[in-house]
């Protein structure tokens, strides 16, 4: 069944659910000291966890003079033909201690834990229909809410329309997989489109004395649904929020993209959808081929780029963006447009036609830029544009950061009243197809993120976005390279700086052996690619899922927050124990040469 995984998500477990488990296998060898400091999620749990064992304190001393890797002696449901990796105990202390929820076609949810790969809990939701089998259309739809990266979150699945029967909404509990809550969905033969907490986990509403998430349901057929539907709570809290709730659609029957706003103010009365915009797409002759909205969202990003002389940049942070790449067959040749939107207000943000582009199509966006893989076949050759949207906002100086200016105080805008981005966008040529693309995330967004792909090659190729840089100046005289016209009208705010280590722009992007992900593992049909931060700013955990299941950290800017493995702890432990030493023996005799100084 997990060859057919069809979609995936990572759940991070809390400090208590942890140090629950651990208490619940004592043959495990406690982590050293050094591993509490890494392992900051966790912090509170781990020191009751010493509290609770004072006797094993002189484990854990020894383990922090000379830290070893812990070994795994409890048994694990593990997968056939599953080795477990000598690091996964030290992934573990380093904030990697997450399951990966997978769904699959037959209508299983599976548990994993990422570093060993054990199942740790598994639920049938009932046998699908054959003629569905290879399709999405049977395959459950499942979403952690609020949120991936909240303290307590809820697993909600909803089962499809198969053989007659009525879809059925279970809210589960991440860690076991038992089921909290469970209800109807008068859906009819639509499927879900989209789902939105209503509130974060401190208004759950009391349901039979279980605390159950509520949501908003949005069905492929335009039906607003409050759930659980026999709970004023949610209903009034929908009510509250009906105002700020916007919904977009991609059709790609009718080639169009729609927004709709939610209506509905009054808390007995049903809510619907109220279409704001529409951008008719097909009849321009255009095909839709693939859509996408900035990925990891839930977590930090750093709003800013700092050039190499100390001016700044500002990104154009919008979580509303919406990204569609469409095809137009037209005329004798194919030719590609990518539209950036704004979902709330259906303004074009940025359009981008490629001559001679065709599908497939694969897109990434994240922060504030764009990924497009796509082929060329006049070229005969695989070609990604990246593009990257700017403030056009004047860089006002340290002074009014360290003493707040008029532009200091916070202020909240409407998306009508946003301004125009400035865009800055690249083409690449890369060796080979894509299948499917992910972006990297950490807890804060400081490292560089990075763009995976899942190449034809059965190779995961990371390349980092310091590379796909759109900013990266053009060498003396290269006039007729892709994209040359456009950063001819590069504005001087956003030219590269001589201070600024960005490297020459280069067409070709060769794959550099280190930078394949599963070396000599290979992935066919990968469908996915998921990541989640780990405890570690530098580290970012990835999933790859499809006919093969694959994961890996992954380190763009290699380890800066760790030390090497070959790190010296005894000279070190060894240099403070002589400096205390001195000291001590220095401060008795200052003590007793001042005594017999007075004595005189």
């Amino acid at each position: 069944a997990l060859a057919g995984v069809r979609r995936a998500v990572f759940y991070s477990r809390t400090a208590a659910a942890t140090l629950a488990e651990r208490l619940a296998h004592p043959e495990e060898e406690v982590a050293g000291l050094g591993a509490l400091a890494a392992q900051l999620t966790a912090l509170p749990g781990q020191l009751a966890e010493l509290v609770a064992q004072p006797a094993k304190l002189v484990a854990a001393f020894a383990a922090l003079v000379s830290p070893k890797r812990r070994s795994l002696q409890r048994d694990m449901n593990l997968l056939p033909g599953v080795t477990v990796p000598s690091s996964s105990e030290e992934l573990r202390d380093f904030g990697a201690d997450k399951l990966v929820i997978a769904v699959t076609r037959a209508g299983k949810v599976f548990a994993l834990e990422a570093t060993t790969s054990e199942v740790v809990w598994r639920l049938y939701l009932g046998a699908g229909a054959e003629d569905c089998a290879r399709t999405d259309s049977c395959t459950p739809w499942m979403e952690l809410l609020p949120a991936a990266s909240a303290p307590v979150s809820e697993l909600l699945v909803v089962t499809p329309a198969v053989g007659g029967q009525g879809q059925e909404a279970l809210w589960l509990e991440p860690l076991t997989g038992a089921v909290l809550h469970r209800e109807n969905v008068p859906m009819g033969s639509a499927s879900v489109a989209a789902v939105v907490p209503l509130h974060q986990w401190d208004r759950a509403v009391d349901l039979t004395h279980q605390l159950v998430q509520p949501f908003m349901l949005i069905d492929t057929a335009r039906g607003v649904h409050t759930l659980p539907a026999k709970a004023s709570e949610a209903k009034k809290l929908a009510a509250e929020n009906a105002e700020r709730m916007f919904h977009y659609e991609v059709d790609t029957t009718a080639q169009v993209v729609q927004g709709f706003a939610v209506r509905g103010s009054d808390p007995n009365a049903k809510q619907e959808l109220v279409r704001l915009w529409n951008l008719e797409l097909g009849s321009a002759g255009e095909k839709l081929l693939a859509a996408a909205s900035p990925e990891h969202r839930e977590w930090d990003h750093v709003p800013v780029h700092i050039k190499g002389d100390a001016t700044i940049l500002y990104k154009y942070i919008n979580g509303n963006l919406l990204a569609v790449a469409t095809e137009d067959s037209s005329g004798n040749a194919t030719s590609l447009n990518l539209y950036v939107l704004d979902s709330i207000t259906g303004h074009v943000l940025h359009q981008s036609h490629i001559p001679g582009g065709a599908g497939p199509v694969n897109l990434a966006a994240c922060d504030n830029w764009v990924v497009m893989h796509y082929q060329h076949p006049k070229k005969t050759r695989f070609e990604l544009t990246v593009v990257e949207l700017f403030q056009a906002k004047a860089d006002d100086g340290p002074w009014d950061i360290i003493f707040g200016g008029r532009h200091m105080t916070n202020q909240t805008k409407s998306a009508h009243h946003l301004e125009t981005p400035v865009p800055l966008q690249q083409t690449y040529i890369v060796p080979s197809g894509v299948t499917a693309m992910g972006v990297t995330a950490t807890l804060k967004g400081i490292t560089p993120r990075s763009i995976l792909m899942a190449l034809t090659t059965e190779h995961i190729l990371r390349i980092s976005k310091d590379i796909l840089n759109p900013r990266r100046p053009y060498p003396a005289g290269a006039t007729t390279a892709p994209g040359a016209k456009d950063k001819a009208g590069m504005p001087a705010q956003f030219a590269p700086s001589k201070e600024e280590p960005l490297p020459p722009y280069a067409p070709l992007m060769a794959m550099k052996p280190t930078d394949v992900l599963n070396y000599y593992h290979p992935m066919t049909q990968v469908e996915g690619i998921i990541s989640s931060p780990s405890a570690l700013e530098s580290t970012s955990l990835v999933f790859c899922y499809g006919l093969d299941l694959f994961f890996m950290p992954v380190q763009t800017a290699k380890a800066y927050d760790v030390l090497s493995p070959g790190f010296n702890y005894v000279f070190v432990y060894a240099s403070v124990s002589l400096v205390v030493a001195l000291w001590a023996a220095t401060s008795i005799w200052a003590s007793k040469k001042a005594l017999q100084d007075r004595w005189k």
